[in-house]
């Protein structure tokens, strides 16, 4: 019964090991942007086919893809970003990457040229125009939209392992001062295999630690009380 009731506090424990874990894959994040990195590669490469040549207004390729690469560093919201990468994409439409736009796009590339010299000169667009700039808009959103959802996808999926990796290796540590052994006397105890187990469970119990540790612990006390 002295396990049961314990239990509570051994998946706190082991809930604040992987809060832990968490913390530090989250200060790698001033060298060169750490885990940041994860997930970028993607978004950038999309925006780099999206922002072909020299854009408008100065906007050159290098600086609207530092500017995405601030806003997925700051862990802007998802939707902002998309909204921010699309206009400056649209910003830096202009006569001369017109055509590479559209074959990224796949609309009428002659007709895009059209549009981007009407909205250079404020001319207003005719409906034909105004349909493809429409079907150019939808394709862009949807584009980012993928590129940015696989990316998150990856980014979360990239720091979970990195906190696995730190926990386990957090625990191996931990698991070995409390031995208080020898190297090799502790790799080959059991003390080994519960810390790496602990390590390994660290990770996806750090954000329902605490509910499931008061769960438990009502849990154990509603029975203690039957059993009286």
């Amino acid at each position: 019964m002295s396990i049961l009731q314990n239990l509570p506090n051994i998946i706190t424990a082991i809930g604040g090991l992987g809060t832990a874990a968490f913390g530090l894959v989250d200060s790698t994040k001033p060298f060169a942007g750490g885990v940041n990195r994860i997930g970028f590669k993607r978004i950038e490469t999309v925006v780099r086919l999206l922002t072909p040549g020299t854009g408008a207004n100065g906007l050159t390729q290098d600086k609207i893809v530092e500017t995405v690469k601030a806003n997925w560093y700051n862990g802007q919201d998802l939707t902002s970003q998309k909204a921010i990468a699309k206009s400056l994409i649209k910003v830096g439409l202009n006569h001369s990457n017109a055509a590479a736009l559209a074959k990224a796009t796949g609309v009428d590339h002659a007709v895009l040229k059209i549009v981007a010299a009407s909205i250079a000169s404020g001319t207003p667009l005719k409906p034909d125009q105004s349909d493809v700039y429409a079907r150019f808009d939808f394709i862009l959103t949807a584009l980012l939209d993928e590129a940015y959802q696989r990316s998150d996808h990856e980014y979360t999926n990239g720091t979970r392992i990195a906190a696995s990796v730190f926990a386990v290796l957090l625990a191996f540590i931990g698991g070995w001062i409390v031995k208080n052994s020898s190297f090799w006397d502790y790799i080959h105890s059991n003390d080994l295999g519960i810390a790496l187990m602990a390590g390994l469970l660290a990770t996806p119990l750090a954000p329902i630690a605490k509910d499931l540790s008061s769960a438990l612990a009502t849990a154990v006390n509603t029975m203690q009380q039957i059993k009286k």
